[in-house]
């Protein structure tokens, strides 16, 4: 029988380019069936029952940019000072424009905040958090984690080759926990800041047909670019950014 942990995706905003500014559009997460129709707001899922064997893997497409920095002042989510000066004063340092915080949505799909990641996570040195929002009244910058005091911070960078090795050793991480098995599904899920926003649409479709043909040239494939995935870690279950998760059943 099937015995995984949970994995899947989120949504959100979507941020679209609008002549020189961007738009933000309501995204919904959507199922329908034939007596309810369209459903927005909630949650939608699948369960899969019968005879496979998974195996997942996660991959992450940023890399730090200059310094360790430090956390000196925050409460829950929201982090108001990294070096004793206020966030907007340190993202501003690599990021020179004036209206920053007016204009961070046209940043957020390009930088983030990353932190160590727990020990459970082998394969990776950082993991990777949006920041949702920047405050011009007091400099302060919403994150989708609680972050406390004294915690080490770097602003990340998406970066191309870290995506496409990335897939390389998905792929081997997949195969390895597959033993040599084809698989018959592939479920991929992908964040939208690895999509079109990052490559052009000849070089992504390259790119995902040298990794479908490292994992399961011949299984069947279904996906979506997300905001925000969830996918296992070991055997702790951990919510991502700017990631990729992949599960394969042979």
């Amino acid at each position: 029988m099937v015995d995984h942990e949970p994995l899947g995706l989120g949504t959100g905003r979507a941020v679209t380019p609008s002549h020189a500014n961007r738009t933000l559009h309501r995204t919904v997460q959507a199922l329908q069936t034939q007596d309810t129709g369209d459903a927005s707001d909630g949650a939608a899922y699948a369960l899969l029952s019968g005879e496979a064997q998974p195996a997942s893997a996660v991959g992450i497409g940023y890399i730090p940019i200059g310094s360790e920095r430090t956390v000196t002042r925050s409460q829950g989510n929201v982090i108001y000072e990294i070096d004793g000066k206020p966030v907007l004063e340190a993202l501003q340092e690599y990021v020179p424009d004036r209206a920053l915080a007016e204009n961070w949505r046209q940043y957020a799909i390009t930088f983030a905040l990353c932190f160590r990641a727990p020990s459970y996570i082998k394969d990776e040195e950082y993991v990777v958090r949006t920041i949702l929002s920047v405050d011009e009244t007091d400099g302060s910058a919403t994150t989708q984690t609680e972050v406390p005091e004294g915690t080490s911070v770097w602003l990340s960078s998406r970066d191309q080759e870290k995506v496409t090795t990335g897939l390389d050793r998905m792929a081997a991480q997949i195969n390895q926990q597959l033993g040599g098995n084809q698989p018959k599904l592939v479920l991929h899920f992908d964040c939208v800041s690895r999509g079109k926003t990052m490559f052009r649409e000849q070089e992504k479709l390259r790119i995902l047909r040298r990794f479908r043909q490292e994992v399961g040239p011949e299984a069947a494939w279904a996906g979506f670019l997300t905001y925000g995935e969830i996918g296992p870690v070991g055997k702790h279950n951990c919510y991502h950014n700017y990631t990729a998760v992949v599960l394969a059943l042979s």
